[in-house]
């Protein structure tokens, strides 16, 4: 399936990535909120979208590693903030930070997702330049 036809832009600030049947949010937390975030700040920004019904839904997350790994494409360029370049699909908006929060944690730090690098690595939880991309299961 090539980049073209992986994404669907639902029309209601979410895509639909076709390969993995997941939904995401075009905007991250920095668009959102316009601060960076650490980790318990992240978990907490999530549950208040669901309290929110942020996009008319209250089952956003973290995504996975393994999820927001696969949206990594060096076919793809988009513009982070401060213009730096990323690789992620363009139908995500421009203008969000350069990588996300992902699970598994524990207790002193959770995987951080380079869109740039395409590559997770461990940051302490406090480390606090931060953004998340929210994601949620398709309703079959």
């Amino acid at each position: 399936m090539n980049n073209i036809e992986r994404f669907k832009d639902n029309g209601d600030g979410t895509l639909l990535d076709n390969e993995t049947g997941l939904v995401w949010c075009r905007k991250d937390s920095w668009q959102i909120e316009q601060d960076w975030l650490d980790f318990q700040e992240a978990m907490s920004f999530v549950d208040e979208m669901n309290k929110k019904d942020f996009l008319g839904f209250h089952d956003w997350r973290i995504p996975e590693r393994d999820e927001i790994e696969k949206l990594y494409c060096t076919a793809s360029v988009n513009q982070a903030r401060s213009n730096q370049e990323i690789y992620l699909d363009p139908l995500f908006e421009p203008g969000c930070g350069n990588g996300s929060w992902c699970l598994p944690f524990d207790q002193q730090a959770a995987f951080y997702f380079s869109y740039v690098t395409g590559e997770s690595q461990t940051f302490d939880q406090d480390f606090s330049q931060g953004y998340v991309r929210l994601v949620r299961l398709y309703p079959d």
